[in-house]
């Protein structure tokens, strides 16, 4: 685990300076909405508007190469690398449209709902062909603190609506939070790592899981280490962007993690901050349309309220890592680390 986490760290700083000069001699840079969209964020951004962004390239290629050499092969290692690659490649994809067509609103929802879904039947087929007892416990749904799970025989059709919420409901809160520097790194650093400790410590209860959950310990810790190298080029100001090739990636591996460890609920907490940031714009947008105009927020995800509102981007990323460290500590507790049943 401690060798996934320092390999990937260092050939992330490595590999990340190289990428930087490499994306900025292509113009490969991050797209940002027209000014008369959003005149007061598109000022406050204006010196990152060549900023070169696929920054996630380098760590989910870092990840997978040390989780692989360094994990041990299981059907829960193949499961989470396949869906941490399957929303990269949607990311990448979504990065290069809006390149290519300078619209930074790259593909619409209902293209990347139907990919994800698409990876969710992926995900339960493979499970379901090679590990039927896992699948069957799958379908066992567990809440906090509960001894006995809340639904013993959950019908396939609402497993798949369950993973799909889980799964999309992940990466996109992710990739909401990725809008100012280092935000959506450092707070996707707290939730692997608690998340490790959840596994490490028990919290997921061995006699729940016929499947030995460790490999996702060293998945989580590369993906730490590599993290931790992007923010080395992430923190303000940036110099990279990790883009939809990262946060998406980032949030599918946290959401399919917290789902093959019957600790889904438990995500909410520990990434209370994707949460928030969230609700947020589903707030602002319902709102928006039910009072015809009228606002809650200044601006949408949260953080660009606090940064409109004449907050430094440093000081937002400092006051949202305390939260994140708050909720993170909710979850531990909330996963039954300290009173395994």
């Amino acid at each position: 685990m401690f060798a996934a986490f320092f390999c990937a760290f260092f050939s992330g700083i490595l590999a990340t300076g190289p990428f930087i000069r490499w994306m900025r001699s292509r113009k490969l840079e991050q797209v940002f909405r027209p000014k008369s969209e959003v005149r007061t964020l598109a000022d406050l951004h204006a010196a990152k508007e060549h900023t070169p962004t696929f920054g996630g390239v380098v760590f989910v290629i870092c990840t997978t190469i040390f989780a692989i050499i360094f994990a041990e092969h299981n059907l829960l290692l193949w499961t989470s690398l396949g869906v941490f690659w399957s929303f990269a490649i949607l990311g990448f994809c979504d990065d290069m449209c809006k390149i290519l067509l300078r619209d930074s609103r790259g593909f619409s929802k209902r293209t990347k709902f139907l990919f994800q879904a698409l990876v969710c039947g992926g995900v339960l087929t493979v499970v379901a062909w090679n590990a039927p007892d896992y699948y069957g416990r799958l379908h066992e749904l567990w809440f906090p603190l509960m001894r006995a799970p809340l639904w013993v025989n959950m019908p396939t059709v609402a497993l798949f609506g369950f993973l799909f919420l889980v799964l999309s409901g992940s990466s996109n809160a992710v990739n909401l939070t990725d809008g100012i520097d280092g935000l959506a790194a450092v707070c996707s650093i707290i939730a692997a790592v608690t998340f490790i400790v959840v596994i490490a410590a028990g919290g997921t209860h061995p006699s729940r899981l016929p499947i030995d959950p460790q490999p996702l310990t060293v998945v989580l810790s590369a993906l730490s280490g590599a993290l931790l190298a992007f923010l080395w080029y992430n923190a303000h100001p940036a110099r990279i962007f990790m883009g939809d090739t990262g946060s998406l990636a980032v949030g599918g591996l946290l959401g399919i993690v917290a789902f093959l460890i019957l600790q889904p609920f438990i995500l909410a907490v520990v990434g209370g901050v994707f949460v928030l940031e969230a609700v947020s714009v589903i707030l602002q947008i319902y709102f928006f349309k039910f009072t015809h105009g009228r606002r809650i927020f200044r601006m949408a995800p949260l953080h660009h309220h606090f940064e409109i509102a004449g907050w430094k981007e440093p000081q937002i990323v400092v006051r949202f890592e305390i939260l994140a460290v708050l909720f993170a500590v909710a979850g531990l507790v909330l996963s039954r680390i300290f009173f395994i049943a």
